[in-house]
């Protein structure tokens, strides 16, 4: 049984609106914070998707729209985040208002904060470097797993190393995040999978980590419970709004237990790789859920028991979690789009390395993970594609 530390910190966004048509009150939720020159932050597959007119429009009817900034680019680098800052100061906004996936939030929580303090995103890599808050922001997830609009971390991309690296730090919380599963509607199976997926491996990680709150395990078994209840259904017919509700509220609360916890080893091992072969990221966490759940195994039988249960799999025996996991990939095609991509051999043992390294995730993972470990994990997860 763990034993919580005796002091602990808990960081949740300022104000939460959910519900089906959510971000139709956009308009009303500046407004009333006194925010008249509103920089909507988006990506050019949100406006394919038809989505971002649904935001915008109550937000031009008030007048309350500076610029509209839609090249975020997936995986953002240093560089972009930069330019979207220097845009948003040269509108002279007050609150940035984020619609997207992860990336396009993760790009605005730092731009925000650039633009407010008018230094390069690059200062900002680590943990509490920001030196106070930016401007405020409101964060309109359109996927159902990155969980950002309720965390205080960005992953962002640091083009000369090809490294994934983070901006971790309380003042990125939001001001306001909106969660409205009507957003996610028209998401394609596969990015439903691969967000859906990092979802229920950041309730995982934030209920198994060393660091977890009390707070945190229990959003997290929630988490569990909605995503379970919801991520295969969502899969199978996009049309179901009951599992996209699920998916959407599920997503939400695993972004704030891994927040008020830790993520662990599965995402150390996704970062340079993400990073250097440009695998969505959901894809790489989801495929190796299995793999480092069978190392961690035996440090989390208990948990893995209570994980089981709230994922709807019945009190599940260690030795079987990670089969569980393996086979869910598999059934909802995360393992079919790992397999596009080839991974050679012989660049395992510098992402093994790369990976030890990310001491802000390996830290917390139940069990240490040696480089000989990663490098285990890394060939048993990869070696059909990189064959």
């Amino acid at each position: 049984m763990r034993t919580p530390a005796t002091i602990f910190e808990n960081h949740l966004p300022r104000r939460v609106v959910t519900g089906r048509a959510a971000a139709r009150t956009l308009a009303t939720l500046c407004g009333d914070r006194g925010w008249r020159r509103v920089a909507v932050c988006s990506d050019p597959g949100v406006v394919a998707a038809g989505v971002l007119p649904r935001v915008l429009e109550p937000l031009h009817q008030a007048g309350l729209v500076a610029d509209v900034l839609t090249d975020i680019p997936a995986e953002p680098p240093l560089a972009a985040v930069d330019a979207l800052a220097a845009r948003i100061a040269d509108c002279s906004a007050d609150v940035v208002v984020a619609v997207g996936g992860g990336s396009v939030m993760d790009a605005a929580k730092v731009a925000a904060v650039s633009a407010r303090h008018g230094r390069p995103a690059a200062d900002f890599v680590g943990i509490g470097r920001t030196g106070g808050r930016g401007l405020p922001t409101v964060l309109v997830p359109t996927t159902a797993g990155t969980g950002s609009e309720a965390t205080f971390v960005a992953i962002l991309t640091d083009a000369a190393s090809g490294m994934k690296v983070g901006v971790v730090d309380p003042h990125l919380l939001a001001d306001v995040a909106v969660v409205d599963p009507e957003l996610t509607d028209g998401l394609p199976a596969e990015i439903t999978a691969a967000t859906g997926m990092d979802a229920v491996v950041h309730a995982i990680e934030g209920f198994i980590a060393t660091v977890s709150t009390p707070l945190a395990r229990g959003l997290a078994i929630e988490a569990a419970r909605q995503l379970g209840g919801g991520l295969e259904a969502a899969c199978r017919d996009g049309r179901d709004t009951a599992a996209r509700d699920r998916m959407a509220v599920g997503s939400h609360l695993a972004g704030m237990a891994f927040a008020n916890s830790s993520c662990c080893a599965v995402h150390a091992l996704a970062m340079p790789l993400g990073g250097r072969f440009h695998i969505p990221h959901g894809v790489i966490t989801g495929c190796f859920a299995a793999a480092v759940m069978r190392h961690n195994a035996p440090a989390c039988a208990a948990d893995f028991a209570t994980l089981g249960e709230a994922l709807g799999w019945g009190r599940t025996p260690a030795a079987e979690f990670a089969d569980r996991l393996d086979a869910l990939a598999g059934r909802i095609g995360l393992v079919a789009q790992l397999r596009r991509v080839c991974v050679p051999d012989d660049a395992i043992t510098a992402l093994a390395r790369d990976a030890v390294a990310v001491r802000r995730l390996m830290d917390p993972n139940p069990r240490p993970v040696t480089e000989a470990d990663a490098v285990r994990i890394y060939r048993a997860v990869l070696a059909p594609a990189g064959a």
